[in-house]
């Protein structure tokens, strides 16, 4: 109800940034840690993406959801993370073929860490979250499908275009029109 209320109380709608995230460590014993990452790490996207989809058709405009590049290879300190991003990235992959189709894009930001309370205790590098905004900016303007705010994820880039994941996300995509006939 709460996405409803703030979905109805918005008239014009360009770019949808899904940024909430769960991320907390605990092992797999405990099925209600992943239920609930699910719950903020999938599902939050997925029903606020669907909830303003109109206005965003109307404006022909983006959807930007903040993956983890966790969800590329699992932390096992965070599995129940991990697993939720895994998931997120293949709803984001999803919606970018499926949305493309009523004008609207979707683009994946695929970061390592950013200096926020999930992981600020952690003696890791970090990036801090006014350079990754500027970051996510900057490939919005781009237009990239797929967008590495930070140093860890930037490692990936280059590769990633003529990678495997990309390569079998566009070839699956081709298979739509085959079924839309």
């Amino acid at each position: 109800t709460q996405i409803a209320a703030a979905a109805s109380s918005i008239d014009v709608l360009d770019v949808l940034i899904n940024n909430a995230g769960l991320g907390t460590y605990e092992g797999l014993a405990d099925r209600t840690a992943l239920e609930n990452h699910l719950a903020v790490n999938l599902y939050g996207p997925y029903d606020l993406t669907q909830a303003v989809l109109p206005l965003l058709t109307a404006s022909r405009g983006d959807v930007v959801n903040i993956l983890s590049l966790a969800g590329l290879a699992s932390l096992p300190v965070m599995p129940a993370y991990s697993i939720s991003k895994a998931a997120a990235l293949s709803l984001t992959q999803a919606q970018r073929a499926l949305l493309a189709m009523q004008g609207v894009r979707v683009h994946a930001v695929l970061t390592g860490p950013i200096d926020t309370d999930m992981v600020r205790d952690l003696d890791i590098p970090k990036t801090a979250p006014t350079a990754v905004a500027r970051a996510i900016y900057a490939g919005l303007e781009a237009n990239q499908d797929d967008i590495f705010p930070e140093p860890m994820s930037a490692s990936l880039e280059r590769a990633w275009d003529t990678g495997v994941l990309k390569t079998l996300e566009r070839a699956n995509s081709g298979l739509l029109p085959a079924i839309n006939k």
